[in-house]
């Protein structure tokens, strides 16, 4: 790995970062960084689509296979590790993160909540339970 963890967080479709936020996120490599890409339901019901913005904004083909159900793609560079869901009160300072992702399985939560707490990030912060 390159360093630390680093987090991102998607906003709303309509660009706000809502003080309480519920939805999906993704724990994967992009080139050996580990990161947490959050994103709010009203942005992506699902973690394929997750990954599919972030496929798109490294430029990497992807394609749909199985109607919308599961993304194919090649890229060396990206290893997803898993994804839950994720429930953050900026008021409160918390962050919630348990379940598992259909598609990618559970994240790997071992030492998470400390490289959350490492990560510099405004959520960094936050009190972290993982159920």
């Amino acid at each position: 790995m390159s360093g630390g963890l680093r987090i991102r967080v998607l906003p709303e479709p309509d660009g706000r970062l809502p003080a309480r936020m519920e939805g999906k996120f993704l724990q994967l490599r992009l080139d050996g960084q580990e990161w947490l890409v959050f994103a709010p339901r009203a942005r992506h019901r699902y973690h394929n689509q997750i990954l599919a913005e972030l496929l798109g904004e490294r430029g990497t083909p992807y394609v749909w296979e199985d109607g919308r159900t599961v993304l194919g793609f090649h890229d060396p560079g990206v290893e997803v590790i898993g994804g839950g869901r994720f429930a953050a009160d900026t008021e409160a300072g918390t962050l919630l993160l348990w379940d598992d992702s259909r598609a990618y399985g559970r994240f790997d939560e071992r030492g998470l909540a400390g490289r959350i707490a490492a990560a510099g990030h405004p959520w960094s912060r936050f009190a972290v339970t993982i159920r």
